[in-house]
């Protein structure tokens, strides 16, 4: 039986990357963001074989953190095992809609589903997902918002209980738009100099943060954060000054993208004017969840315990094989 598992793309609308903590679950961001309709779904099917591997499907790509995050979910098995994984991505890699992590996400829940070595516990799942992120900084802060979804403000890096989130729901609707070029989010995370732009710009944002998010919040001072710390290219002012007359809009953290709100159709009809590839999408509240197979559905919940992830037994399979042994 094949089990399927979506997890939703996610908006950063301002952030801050402090140093690294003492483990990759300690590690993150503080920072404020939405997550959106528009995300990953996942298919998993556990097939015995000769080895541990993982077998992509036609058109999916094996990313490292998918090949990281579910070799180490493997680790866990005591039978030789392989995973057929088929992804679908709703949205492009590397405009900060959180593809990265939904992938890796929505692949170990789908595995999880299918294979039980957790014994369904959701907050180890997130772990795994989140540390492979941390990994290959593809992100520091989308897994701790894709596991419930809705509006989140990240008030301390990491994940619960490392971290705090406050989460508000919202069922309104925002528009994204992104350029054809994308923005690599560890070029600017591995600039010391960036770094240091971010907090002069996010912290005083973030410690005047209301009690909980509001789309209004989010867009104000998005955008006023990408201004000052200096990430606005171009292509993204031209959007963003597109929309103003319309309502709110800011970038997207880390992609030439924007997101915006108010009304959807004239900013829709500007987009179209400049070419710029767009679709309107809901505020997703319900976060990453299995869609179906062996798995009950359900939303993850993030427990208030240490959300480590299992001992790693071995390396994860490498990112681009078709097949890996797990080493005995």
């Amino acid at each position: 039986m094949t089990t399927q598992a979506f997890c939703p793309g996610h908006i950063t609308a301002l952030f801050y990357a402090p140093p690294p903590g003492p483990t990759r679950e300690s590690t993150g961001s503080r920072g404020a963001g939405l997550s959106i309709s528009l995300g990953v779904r996942a298919k998993v099917r556990a097939v015995r074989g000769e080895g541990f591997g993982i077998l992509p499907g036609p058109g999916t790509r094996l990313a490292p953190t998918v090949a990281t995050a579910l070799g180490n979910y493997l680790s866990l098995a005591r039978n030789p095992v392989e995973l057929q994984l088929d992804l679908e991505l709703d949205l492009p890699v590397g405009q900060g809609f959180g593809m990265s992590g939904a992938m890796a996400l929505a692949a170990v829940l789908a595995a999880e589903g299918e294979m039980g070595l957790l014994r369904g516990d959701a907050a180890r799942a997130a772990a795994l997902a989140h540390a492979a992120e941390v990994e290959f900084r593809t992100g520091l802060g989308d897994v701790v918002a894709q596991v419930t979804g809705g509006l989140e403000i990240r008030r301390r890096p990491g994940l619960p209980p490392h971290g705090e989130v406050v989460t508000a729901p919202h069922g309104g609707e925002v528009l994204i738009a992104w350029t054809e070029e994308p923005l690599r989010t560890s070029s600017v995370l591995g600039d010391p100099g960036a770094r240091a732009r971010l907090e002069r710009a996010a912290l005083p944002r973030l410690d005047a943060a209301p009690a909980a998010p509001t789309l209004e919040w989010l867009l104000e001072e998005g955008w006023a954060f990408a201004q000052e710390a200096g990430l606005a290219s171009p292509a993204v002012r031209e959007m963003v000054e597109a929309c103003l007359p319309h309502g709110r809009a800011s970038q997207v953290m880390l992609g030439n993208s924007i997101f915006a709100a108010g009304d959807l159709a004239a900013m829709g009809r500007e987009m179209d004017r400049l070419g710029r590839p767009h679709r309107v999408v809901r505020v997703d509240g319900r976060g990453a969840r299995l869609l179906g197979g062996k798995g009950t559905a359900h939303r993850p919940q993030l427990r208030s315990r240490s959300g480590s992830p299992p001992p790693r037994r071995g390396p994860p399979p490498p990112p681009h094989s078709r097949r890996a042994r797990r080493p005995t």
